[in-house]
């Protein structure tokens, strides 16, 4: 009898890693969102409209994020938010539907413009396409100021005051439809579905090779985009209670629903939260350090362009990039006596 010393297959420490940062960020997401969902409830007004404001830019940066992904760069998505607004509005006001019926309708219609838009722009790529997006947002908020009779022109229209619940419910079903739609994204990332948006946004018609088919894939991305953004629409019109056509179809909802995705990091699950909340401290610090608005929106877009040249993958990237280039430590080898 002899000892040898026979190395064993080492663990997959990889895929041990993996999964513990899987567990590691599923706790902390479910610490945020408990988070998020108790603070409007025993903070005070500065706390729900923080909330709201928070919940609304991670709803939009998801929503636009999901397009993205697939390849479909929206200028225009202030359009799904201002037809969800105005639906909600309308709805309430003539049918009398509560706060959360109101919010089924208004996510329909979402989806159904955003069919009909990737079957109307199905040959447009790239710029051409955000162009289109960018000029139906315009053209809807022209319409809207042309239909007094229905949209209340550029006087707006108040929602009913009777059916309007407390602030403090309308920032806790905000921060839930927030966690709801991250829940959602992380859901569809572990599907085929994910990956054909990838293919699409590599190279559409390589996709085809693949067996992709751009038209359908394109009409289900944006109609899932669509809703969402309506729905975040159609829940801060119960917040605000007023809305005009320069509100609806405001291009800084747009720009918001950008800034979100590339400064918290594109194509990724947590980057969207990330950047909403990003968004959301930067602009609430630089308005009360500075004062004055404009003064607090130019440091804000500083800080963008600043975030975009050094930090092209985003707070999110640039953190795994960070924990990519830490030394690890190396796994000990075991030995055992094997008979000779």
């Amino acid at each position: 009898m002899n000892a040898a010393a026979t190395a064993h297959p080492p663990r997959p420490a990889a895929a041990a890693r993996q999964q513990m940062r899987a567990q590691v960020a599923f706790v902390l997401y479910l610490l945020a969102a408990a988070a998020g969902i108790t603070l409007p409830l025993v903070g005070g007004p500065l706390a729900v409209d923080l909330m709201l404001r928070t919940g609304s830019v991670i709803i939009l940066a998801i929503s636009w994020n999901l397009a993205a992904n697939a390849g479909l760069i929206s200028l225009g998505h202030s359009t799904f938010w201002g037809l969800g607004s105005y639906t909600a509005l309308l709805i309430a006001n003539r049918l009398g539907l509560p706060f959360v019926t109101s919010l089924i309708p208004a996510a329909a219609i979402g989806a159904l413009v955003g069919s009909g838009l990737a079957v109307i722009t199905g040959r447009l790529r790239g710029i051409y396409f955000a162009v289109a997006t960018l000029a139906l947002s315009e053209g809807l908020r022209v319409v809207s100021v042309m239909l007094p009779d229905l949209t209340g022109g550029s006087a707006g229209l108040y929602i009913d005051q009777a059916l309007r619940p407390a602030p403090r419910l309308v920032a806790v079903a905000t921060t839930m439809c927030a966690v709801m739609t991250a829940l959602v994204a992380h859901l569809l990332s572990r599907t085929p579905f994910h990956y054909a948006c990838r293919a699409m946004r590599n190279n559409e018609h390589a996709s085809q090779m693949l067996g992709v088919n751009p038209l359908r894939f394109r009409i289900a991305v944006l109609a899932l985009s669509g809703g969402i953004a309506s729905l975040a629409g159609g829940i801060n019109i119960w917040y605000t209670g007023f809305l005009d056509p320069d509100i609806g179809f405001d291009l800084h909802i747009t720009i918001l629903a950008q800034i979100g995705p590339i400064l918290g990091g594109i194509h990724s699950l947590a980057g969207p939260i990330i950047g909403g909340m990003a968004t959301i401290v930067i602009s609430e610090l630089s308005r009360i350090w500075l004062g004055e608005q404009g003064y607090s929106l130019l440091v804000y877009g500083v800080i963008l362009v600043v975030s975009i040249m050094f930090m092209p993958h985003g707070i999110y990237g640039s953190l795994r990039r960070l924990a990519a280039r830490r030394p690890r430590r190396p796994v000990p080898v075991r030995a055992r006596e094997v008979a000779s």
